[in-house]
């Protein structure tokens, strides 16, 4: 318990002062600000004429003064890490605008399917909180009542202890599992940061959803950031090492050192790839059909706007049916209990 509260303040304290709205805010009048010719300190002048971000643009602009990096300041004031990593790439092809543009669209689109989720699973879940309450007051106040009343008549008696233990057990069965789910996220939140991120891996592959989610993310941002820096001109080495600097994403850090270990020892890159299991088959044909780093990059570009669309889709599509599915087991289970409630009555009055 004490961890879990030290783990609540900690995120309280790490938390930004900016909402994920204000972020996107302020990237988009970085970006249109650079873009219409102003330079980064006079950009960060104007954005903080607005009263929201004036405390966060003059931390940023001290930490700017005092020799950091422009995704340093924005990690130190607590900006998501998605913008981050897109700034910190910025440093490696030169391109601001283009590093703020690709920030600023995916954080748009998660911040839209963020409001989707929570749109979509609102109503289910307070349908589930009031079905369960519910389900407690019959089993608490109308069923004892109905034995006491069927009780010299053994049909209906059977009945309504039928019913009485059907209700048991889907209560002990929704509160075991909301039990489970909050002791295995718990203890994960937990737990996550002292395993080593072979070890988180080895976890991922055994949940399902999750880990078809993380393979699209992980083949998007390699996929994104190599094809971003081989406009520079850099070689495959070079990328690869600079993934290897990035903290933002591990999965991608971890896998870009195995595969510097890999390069070291003489291999090419697609021939370990493939034996990866969070990156998708096609990224490593990409990377396996492709010599020449102009259509390289051409393709890799094109492939990470394919997984950002299928991977849209697929959220969109499971989101989908969250409420169909919620509302038809709630309406199945009050219809169930208004004919057990009635059940007993028919029963009483057949026999008179």
């Amino acid at each position: 318990m004490a961890s879990l509260v030290k783990m609540f303040i900690n995120r309280q304290l790490n938390k930004s002062p900016l909402k994920d709205e204000d972020q996107l805010t302020f990237l988009k009048r970085l970006y249109r600000l650079i873009k219409n010719g102003y330079a980064l300190n006079e950009a960060l002048d104007i954005i903080s004429w607005d009263e929201r971000m004036y405390d966060v643009v003059t931390e940023i602009k001290s930490y700017l003064m005092n020799g950091s990096y422009l995704d340093h300041a924005l990690r130190k004031v607590n900006f998501h890490p998605m913008t981050v990593m897109y700034i910190y790439f910025v440093r490696m092809h030169g391109d601001l605008l283009t590093g703020l543009e690709k920030s600023m669209t995916m954080f748009e689109q998660r911040m839209y399917t963020m409001k989707r989720f929570k749109r979509v699973s609102r109503y289910p879940l307070l349908l589930s909180f009031i079905f369960i309450i519910l389900l407690s007051v019959i089993k608490i106040y109308i069923l004892p009542a109905y034995i006491e009343l069927f009780q010299f008549h053994a049909m209906s008696n059977r009945t309504v202890e039928w019913t009485m233990t059907t209700i048991n057990i889907l209560l002990t069965f929704l509160f075991i599992s909301l039990f489970i789910i909050v002791v295995v996220v718990s203890f994960w939140y937990i737990k996550k940061q002292k395993l080593p991120i072979e070890k988180q891996l080895q976890i991922y592959m055994y949940v399902p959803v999750f880990r078809t989610y993380l393979q699209m993310r992980t083949s998007f941002y390699f996929a994104t950031h190599v094809s971003l820096l081989l406009k520079t001109g850099m070689s495959i080495r070079q990328i690869i090492e600079h993934l290897c600097n990035q903290t933002e994403l591990p999965v991608v850090q971890h896998y870009a050192q195995l595969l510097l270990q890999h390069l070291e020892k003489g291999y090419y890159v697609n021939e370990l790839f493939h034996a990866l299991p969070f990156i998708d088959e096609q990224l490593a044909t990409i990377f396996q059909k492709h010599h020449d780093h102009e259509a390289l990059e051409r393709d890799l570009a094109t492939y990470a706007d394919f997984i950002a669309e299928l991977t849209e889709q697929k959220i969109s599509k499971v989101m989908l049916y969250i409420q169909p599915i919620t509302f038809t087991f709630v309406g199945v289970c009050i219809i169930w209990m208004y004919l057990s409630l009635l059940w007993p009555m028919f029963q009483l009055i057949d026999t008179i």
